[in-house]
C-alpha cells in the first residue's frame, strides 16, 4: 500500500469515527425534547405586593414562573396589616403562588405573628390563602402558641379579623394568673 493509500484512509476513518462522536453529542433523549421548560426562571427573588390592604414582601433562594403560576423554594415573608398594624413573618420551604387570583400555596410552614406587644408562633405542614376569602386554612393541622396559649388541630382556619377556628382533635392548653 502507498504512503498516499494509507493517509487518505486514516483520513476517511478519522472522519467517520467524528461523525459517530458528533451524532452520538448531537442527539437529544426522546424525553429531553418533550420536556416542557418554565417560562422564567430566577435566583434570589425579592417582590413587594400590596393585598387587600396588606403589603406583603415575599423573598426566596430561587422561583420559577410557568402559566400563571410562580414555584419558589425557601421562601420568607413578611406581612404588614396597614390598618390594625399586625405584621406576621413567615418562612416555608417551598410555596406556589397564582398571579391571577393572588392565592398561595406553601408548604413546610413556620411563623410568627405579632398583635402589639403580644407575640404568636404557630407551624404547619401547609398553609393556604385564599384572597377572595381573605383567610388562610390549614388543612393538614396548625400549632400555635404564645407565652399563655398552646393550640393544636387537624384542621384550623383563620379570617381577616384573626379569628382562629380549629377542628378534627384540637387541643388547647392555657395558663391562668
Amino acid at each position: 500500500m502507498s504512503r498516499g493509500k494509507i493517509i487518505i484512509v486514516m483520513i476517511l476513518i478519522s472522519v467517520v469515527v467524528m461523525v459517530m462522536y458528533l451524532r452520538r453529542d448531537l442527539a437529544l433523549p426522546h424525553t429531553a425534547l418533550l420536556r416542557k421548560l418554565p417560562d422564567i426562571v430566577v435566583e434570589h427573588l425579592d417582590f413587594a405586593r400590596t393585598i387587600k390592604s396588606r403589603d406583603w414582601r415575599v423573598s426566596a433562594t430561587d422561583a420559577e414562573s410557568d402559566s400563571g403560576m410562580i414555584r419558589a423554594r425557601s421562601l420568607d415573608i413578611k406581612v404588614t396589616d396597614r390598618e390594625t398594624k399586625r405584621i406576621a413573618h413567615i418562612s416555608a420551604g417551598r410555596g406556589e403562588f397564582s398571579r391571577e387570583s393572588s392565592n398561595i400555596w406553601l408548604w413546610g410552614v413556620l411563623g410568627r405573628v405579632f398583635l402589639g406587644e403580644r407575640r404568636v408562633d404557630f407551624s404547619a405542614s401547609r398553609a393556604d390563602y385564599n384572597s377572595s376569602s381573605d383567610a388562610w386554612f390549614f388543612a393538614d393541622g396548625l400549632s400555635a402558641s404564645d407565652d399563655k396559649i398552646s393550640v393544636t388541630g387537624g384542621v384550623a382556619s383563620i379570617n381577616s379579623s384573626g379569628v382562629l377556628s380549629i377542628g378534627k382533635g384540637a387541643r388547647a392548653r392555657w395558663t391562668i394568673e
